[in-house]
């Protein structure tokens, strides 16, 4: 399952990663029943409720969640919106902008504007909410809004209003945090009127069935190619959203090394790269089609990644460290090293996740036009997972750093994403808490020979064999990546059944490799 190290006080940088931003358990949540609930109260729930997200047009509906304790004792911030309401939060909860895209809650700044979540009872008690896009009030009634249009109210006003940010303020105690997960649409309205991200983790299950993609394959796989660079391509052109990100705001603020690729890393951001990276089309045991990509930060998280880690081994030098291996070297918490590593990866694991946003955005309009002539659906499911990452979590009643490389977290009712090889399975999961695992699992099959022992042991001819039924490259530049180069993925799942339980049984029929 690859390699899980809890360390305390310190962190080896030899990833990348992410916290998982949360609220403190008094945070109102407005549920489709017309009434405010504690996070803390939702948590302890053994089921799901129905709450207010927001869809990639910009659309609030309703959709499923649950919610959970994902944090004990964390650090905290105080946003205050114009409207008075404060909102207690990890300094890394991210919140939703006007324009769609996340901000975490230490980089909001006074008069940043928020996606606002307006609602209110009408004379016979129907709760009405305010459509951000169109201003008009519309009633949310949880029996239609799931397959269509909800009734408008009245003539529609058109009232234009901005949640904006007031301040952001450190608070000196420590609290337990709590989050939702919302799978269809990966974000939920508060009480107090913004539009925040869930724990979420990248694919997509849509509504479309196997024989829609009848004689579509390979036009479908050329169109991919010809959108999503792969390999060390980048784009020619940087798209409005790849532009806006936040994210670029703070790009003078990571390690000097990186500072003459501001450049590259915006061409690189929508690309796949190489590697075990893949972006398929898979058709579940139901015949249902899913969306799924593996990719990761880029060149620039490479290159951050590097230099935060001579940082460490020079570091590890001059202090006369005696280590087993020089990438071991580390470092330690409240340092000014740690503090700019720990900046960084954070930076590194938003754009990794951004970046497969954007590749995400870009191939369900592909299978949209091929599958439904171009009208946006909306997803069944989305999952998306970091791997090779870092987090901040409690395990046997102690706070510590937890690295994970090449495993994904596990915890109770987490989705994730399991994938074998271009020509196997993959898995949708939830995580069963395994507290001996640290709560993880595997990130995938794993290789079971290096890329040179593939190229020597296999040939083409068997490449177009273990990808039959595949429309995907069949040459030797993917030659390193033949199936048989990777263990079985049924006897990696077998030997981690007490981890996961597997929620979606998937296999490719488009599969694009860098």
């Amino acid at each position: 399952m690859g390699s899980v190290i809890a360390t305390k006080e310190a962190i080896v940088p030899a990833a990348v990663g992410v916290d998982i931003g949360c609220f403190t358990g008094d945070t109102l949540v407005p549920l489709a029943d017309g009434k405010s609930y504690a996070i803390k109260e939702l948590a302890s729930r053994s089921r799901e409720f129905m709450v207010y997200s927001c869809t990639d047009t910009g659309k609030i509906v309703i959709a499923r969640a649950t919610a959970k304790l994902t944090r004990y004792n964390a650090e905290l911030v105080q946003v205050v919106l114009d409207n008075g309401a404060p909102i207690a939060c990890t300094p890394d909860r991210e919140f939703m902008m006007r324009d769609g895209t996340y901000r975490q809650a230490r980089d909001l700044q006074p008069g940043t504007s928020l996606m606002p979540f307006y609602s209110q009872v009408d004379k016979e008690g129907y709760t009405l909410i305010q459509q951000p896009a169109s201003g008009r009030w519309e009633k949310a009634d949880v029996g239609k809004l799931s397959d269509r249009q909800q009734m408008e109210v009245g003539a529609g006003s058109l009232l234009r209003y901005n949640h904006k940010v007031v301040a952001v303020t450190p608070l000196p105690e420590k609290q337990d945090v709590y989050c939702l997960t919302v799978p269809e649409y990966g974000n939920f309205a508060l009480t107090a009127g913004v539009f925040v991200h869930n724990c979420g983790m990248a694919a997509v299950k849509t509504p479309f069935e196997a024989d829609r993609l009848e004689g579509k394959l390979k036009q479908i796989r050329l169109d991919i190619e010809a959108a999503i660079p792969v390999g060390f391509n980048q784009n020619k052109e940087v798209e409005t959203a790849v532009s806006n990100w936040q994210g670029w705001g703070d790009f003078k603020e990571l390690h000097p090394g990186v500072q003459r690729l501001d450049g590259k890393a915006m061409k690189q951001l929508g690309s796949l790269g190489g590697g075990n990276h893949f972006i398929e089309v898979c058709l579940d045991t139901e015949d249902q089609v899913w969306l799924m990509l593996h990719s990761g930060s880029r060149n620039i998280g490479n290159m951050l990644a590097k230099n935060h880690i001579n940082t460490a081994k020079e570091l590890a030098k001059l202090a006369g460290e005696k280590l087993p291996d020089r990438d071991l070297a580390y470092f330690v918490a409240q340092t000014p090293e740690f503090a700019a590593y720990w900046h960084d990866l954070q930076w590194a694991q938003g754009y990794a996740r951004f970046n497969r946003d954007v590749m995400m955005a870009r191939l369900k309009r592909i299978v949209e036009k091929h599958l439904a002539g171009g009208k946006q659906t909306k997803p069944l499911l989305q999952v998306n997972c970091h791997h090779n990452y870092s987090e901040k979590e409690v395990h046997f009643g102690e706070e510590v750093y937890v690295t994970r490389k090449g495993a994904v977290r596990a915890r109770e009712d987490d989705y994730g994403i399991i994938p074998g090889s271009m020509g196997a399975k993959s898995f949708i999961v939830k995580g069963k808490g395994n507290a001996e695992s640290y709560c993880s699992c595997a990130h995938g099959a794993g290789r079971s020979m290096s890329r040179s022992k593939a190229k020597k042991q296999f040939s083409v001819e068997d490449l177009m064999q273990q990808t039959a039924g595949v429309e995907c490259r069949k040459d030797e530049g993917v030659l390193d990546e033949i199936p048989g180069a990777y263990k079985r993925i049924d006897e990696v799942m077998q030997n981690q059944s007490d981890l996961v339980e597997v929620v979606a049984t998937l296999k490719q029929v488009v599969c694009v490799k860098g």
